[in-house]
């Protein structure tokens, strides 16, 4: 596998190689700002007295489903967050929130690998038993064998909305797997506790790549980070453009990656393995074993040089079959697999037959060249700025070339979203595109600093009262970030 090279890296792994459930690790609630520091005293004061785990939403600045097809980002957490108090209560595994509209849930099995999270009725609490269960996998992986089973009651306040794009199930997924972990004085560290978390949030049945719990776990304030996934999870500061600010804005369409997966999100990931697969095909590359594009591209090369070009090359390739077939059926792959149509999951989903079933039960028609053209080019975007940061004019100029590829050759976008990158564009962002899953939530612009007031006037008078038709624009529909810290234990 042929890696690049990463800003800050010593820095970097010296904070991801840290403890996170160690002492000195903990941060003082003095060291957030007024409104993160009266959510946290809101949720110490409620119920009972215990103590409390914090983990952010996070932006995506570039680099828009690619991680699931195994390549880099670069997101960086916000201020926003979902924190987990963890409490004692008699007996069984309690979940409860401190706004009464998310109701308790109670279990009273606290056998990690028992508890089944049921995927045909969404709920909100199915994340906190993600996160149960991730850290129960983690203590197995590292052979720490709790004496005994604890009671627990993990009660959850956030406000990182629900289906903007924010990664509020992510958060909640970390949060509270380093609760449990906390619970049991589990000693974990961040690039530990950020795969945990990863491959915790696949028991709700999302084929999640890995950004989102990276940026929560390990991000840190003031930067951003160039994120990678092969041959294994790094994370590495970037320094942003000079003299800009990154402003967030919820479109106010909700999406959550969960519901309706098989149409969308999950789909989307069965896709680019599709493509994967017949671009391998197509260079008589073995078929086993190849799950992401980033697969293909390492078969292909044999120095870092030989990797962008490469991509270019696979890029025009998926160009130019784009042109010719627009969309295929499972029959049509199949075909040129060399396979039997009902042989396709059981040959190359095996890893992940449940969810990739969802899909091709009900999905006719799969856009496999256009997303690996995304996935190439977007690619392509990350690596260049992680080299070299452009200064803010081009790096705006790469974050609309992002969304214009999330828009028409990923197709992940949707008219609301589109309106509100037209707007913040006219409203002087140097750049603006979706971030997140998409389909509904956020995007981010990129504002310079001197100009950011006015900006935020401009978009609330078009998008939120002109185009929605809003009397009042809710309190947490703009944001602005420059980075904030990962996840932590909060000492208060």
């Amino acid at each position: 596998a042929i890696t690049f090279p990463r800003h800050n890296a010593d820095m970097s792994e010296a904070h991801n190689s840290s403890v996170i459930t160690a002492e000195s690790t903990f941060q003082n609630i003095s060291s957030f700002d007024a409104d993160v520091q009266a959510r946290l005293n809101i949720l110490a004061d409620h119920g009972e007295k215990g103590y409390i785990l914090r983990a952010p939403g996070r932006v995506n600045l570039l680099g828009e489903h690619v991680d699931y097809s195994g390549f880099g980002v670069m997101p960086m957490a916000v201020a926003s967050d979902v924190c987990v108090k963890v409490s004692y209560p008699s007996s069984g595994l309690v979940i409860d929130n401190v706004e009464s509209r998310f109701d308790t849930k109670t279990y009273d099995n606290l056998t990690a690998s028992e508890l089944e999270v049921d995927l045909a009725n969404h709920h909100w609490s199915h994340y906190v038993l993600c996160g149960y269960k991730a850290a129960f996998d983690a203590m197995e992986k590292k052979s720490f064998a709790p004496p005994a089973l604890k009671p627990l009651r993990l009660t959850v306040y956030g406000n990182v909305p629900a289906g903007s794009g924010l990664s509020s199930s992510s958060a909640l997924v970390v949060a509270s797997t380093l609760a449990v972990c906390s619970a049991y004085d589990f000693e974990i560290t961040r690039t530990e506790l950020a795969v945990a978390a990863i491959e915790g949030e696949r028991h709700v049945g999302t084929l999640s790549g890995g950004m989102d719990q990276s940026a929560s776990i390990l991000s840190q304030t003031g930067s951003a980070l160039y994120i990678q996934f092969v041959p294994s999870l790094t994370a590495s500061r970037v320094t942003l453009p000079a003299g800009v600010t990154f402003v967030i804005c919820n479109c106010l369409k909700k999406k959550e990656k969960a519901v309706d997966a098989s149409q969308y999100y999950n789909k989307r990931v069965v896709e680019c393995r599709l493509a994967a697969l017949l671009l391998a095909k197509r260079y008589n590359l073995p078929l086993e074993g190849v799950k992401t594009l980033r697969n293909v591209v390492d078969a292909l090369v044999s120095s870092p040089a030989d990797m962008l070009p490469t991509m270019v090359e696979l890029a025009d390739i998926s160009k130019q079959e784009s042109a010719k077939t627009e969309a295929s059926t499972l029959a049509d792959v199949a075909a040129l697999l060399g396979c039997a149509e009902g042989d396709v999951l059981s040959t190359f989903f095996s890893d992940r037959a449940t969810a990739c079933a969802d899909v091709f039960a009900d999905s006719a028609n799969f856009s496999l060249w256009k997303r690996a053209q995304h996935v190439f080019e977007e690619s392509a975007r990350v690596m260049g700025v992680a080299e070299t940061m452009p200064d803010a004019p081009d790096f705006g100029k790469v974050m609309n070339a992002s969304h214009e590829s999330c828009r028409d050759l990923f197709e992940c976008s949707c008219d609301e979203l589109n309106k509100l990158v037209g707007i913040c564009m006219d409203s002087g962002a140097l750049g603006s595109r979706l971030t997140g899953a998409g389909w509904g939530g956020c995007n981010v612009s990129c504002v310079k600093e001197g100009e950011v007031d006015a900006f935020i006037a401009n978009v609330k008078q078009k998008y939120y009262v002109e185009f929605m038709g809003m009397t009042e624009v809710p309190d947490n529909a703009i944001c602005v970030s420059n980075g904030s810290c990962g996840a932590s234990r909060v000492v208060i």
